[in-house]
């Protein structure tokens, strides 16, 4: 199972970034879409770029807080990788309290027993958090885009 940990979390990158960047109209009038690049490094080390030609998305650090404690591994534009010491279960059940405290409507919820998976919306606005394993804690994606 620990060999397709790093698969799954490219992938569920991926697949967020074909949702962002297949949205949009083609007549031209529409802000350019964002676009998430996912690779891996090393077995369980994701990486990511996001670009965007929305000048005053650049100041924004997302739509919810970061995981108190938690160091940043990656930033950029709509896209945060953080990592802890804490287990997945309880970093889970924070971001899960987080949301609904803060009206999100948590469209789609996973929580395993390596993992935990939440897709959200609140306005315009859309959030995917996913926490895994990793070699040395646990790992953090939140990535946000509008809807």
């Amino acid at each position: 199972m620990q060999r397709r940990l790093p698969f799954a979390v490219s992938a569920a990158l991926v697949l967020a970034a074909v949702g962002v960047t297949g949205c949009g109209d083609s007549d031209g009038d529409a802000e350019p879409a964002r676009t998430v690049t996912a690779t891996t490094t090393a077995p369980g080390t994701p990486t990511a770029s996001t670009t965007s030609g929305s000048p005053e998305e650049d100041a924004s650090t997302g739509p919810v807080r970061r995981y108190p404690g938690a160091e940043v591994v990656t930033e950029a534009k709509g896209f945060t990788m953080l990592r802890t010491d804490d287990p997945v279960e309880k970093v889970g059940d924070f971001y899960i309290d987080l949301l609904e405290d803060e009206d999100w409507d948590i469209t789609s919820k996973y929580e395993g027993e390596t993992s935990v998976h939440l897709l959200a919306r609140k306005g315009g606005d859309g959030l995917t958090v996913q926490v895994s394993p990793t070699g040395s804690g646990t790992s953090i994606s939140l990535s946000y885009y509008g809807v």
